[in-house]
């Protein structure tokens, strides 16, 4: 079974997920057609958008692809970059 994951890690990933989604649909893509783009299945980006999955390197890297936006894009909310 793995560990549970923290509060903070938590946060990070709700944060992370609702980037995500302000840039897909900024980009005006519904979820199934983002994962298209990125190779992803559409319930893997839901689970991001949701907090509930934590992607892999490479799949950021796809989907920073798909979106057109360097990786780093992804990691930036509220106008600041996700510190510790």
């Amino acid at each position: 079974m793995p560990d549970p994951i923290t509060p903070r890690l938590a946060e990070l990933r709700r944060q992370f997920g609702l980037r995500l989604r302000e840039l897909r649909e900024g980009h005006g893509l519904t979820q199934e057609r983002l994962g298209e783009l990125a190779g992803v299945d559409r319930k893997t980006i839901n689970r991001i958008e949701n907090g509930m999955y934590s992607p892999h390197l490479d799949k950021v890297f796809q989907i920073a692809d798909a979106l057109s936006v360097p990786p780093k894009d992804l990691f930036e909310w509220d106008g600041v970059a996700s510190r510790p």
